[in-house]
């Protein structure tokens, strides 16, 4: 996809993220959400969304709303549950707008990771629009619309470290960056539905315990603090559902060079804090000889989503 098919395009990274402390509370509430502390990251590498005008000569069915969205790739939903669609088409609701948006989204990372893909793809698209609107992409009906679209929607509208509560969508803590912490991810064919994954944890659901040493070593900025307290209960339950998961954590937590390892969000993706950006290529470069998916990135913070 290029700029010049759409006019007037603001393009943004739609940054992905890793969960640093995710704890699952036992039960669902009202909205079938689980009570959740979940510390992020935003990393450097995600896909890349576009936001546009569409022209008055293009035809769009009412089921639309004014709103079309253009996939580099089919991931498998129809577009009025695509999250990227539901945030334009949401927001152009709450401020009674009738501007027609295209949406163009690049796809740049694997879905089913436990990523944030799709929550990032939504949040830039709010950015996006909020922008060309004159609005404040952090104001309380940006927000709402965010929370109301994905429970991790709300971090990446602004993606320093952080932790969040209620259902992992309520800010409670803004942490300093970390700086460039190298990073590398690693990740098995097979992929694991959030759904799933849920679903799977409330056969046997394990009590969390308190992110206070996570957001205690953020405050401090301490990497191998931080490296050292990750921790994430659905990570067993990633394991079960794809056992390559639990083979990819062994390898990394016994490599050299790396200060800590652990499961992304609901998996399948697993990743790892290092103590070099050299151990994170080389790390990356190796995983792919075994035959999984892998990069090498780093944390970034108020610039993720930049193009570099």
């Amino acid at each position: 996809m290029s700029d010049v098919r759409i006019p007037n395009p603001m393009t943004l990274r739609a940054p992905i993220k890793v969960n640093l402390h995710l704890g699952i509370h036992p039960g669902r509430d009202g909205r079938g959400y689980h009570r959740a502390d979940s510390v992020m990251a935003a990393l450097d590498l995600g896909d890349v969304v576009r936001v546009g005008d569409l022209p008055a000569t293009v035809d769009l069915p009412a089921e639309a709303e004014g709103v079309q969205l253009r996939m580099s790739e089919d991931v498998g939903i129809p577009f009025r549950k695509n999250t990227a669609w539901l945030a334009a088409s949401r927001l152009r609701t709450a401020l009674r707008r009738e501007d027609r948006v295209v949406v163009s989204v690049e796809k740049g990372v694997l879905p089913q990771s436990g990523l944030g893909g799709s929550s990032s793809d939504a949040a830039s698209v709010l950015i996006a629009l909020s922008r060309r609107w004159g609005i404040d992409p952090t104001s309380e009906l940006v927000v709402s619309v965010a929370r109301s679209v994905g429970a991790d929607v709300p971090f990446f509208l602004d993606p320093t470290p952080s932790y969040l509560s209620g259902a992992g969508d309520v800010l409670s803590e803004s942490f300093p960056e970390l700086g460039d912490v190298p990073v590398v991810l690693v990740r098995p064919d097979d992929g694991v539905s959030t759904a799933t994954a849920y679903a799977t944890f409330d056969e046997a659901p394990t009590a969390p315990p308190s992110p206070d040493a996570m957001c205690a070593a953020l405050r401090a900025r301490d990497v191998e603090a931080v490296a050292a307290n990750l921790y994430n209960n659905l990570g067993p339950v990633a394991c079960r559902l794809v056992p390559d998961d639990e083979k990819i954590m062994a390898w990394l937590a016994s490599s050299s060079g790396v200060l800590g390892a652990q499961v992304c969000g609901s998996g399948s993706c697993v990743f790892a804090l290092c103590d070099s950006a050299s151990t994170a290529s080389g790390l990356a470069l190796a995983a792919k000889d075994r035959g999984w998916w892998s990069a090498a990135t780093r944390t970034v913070g108020a610039s993720a989503h930049d193009l570099a």
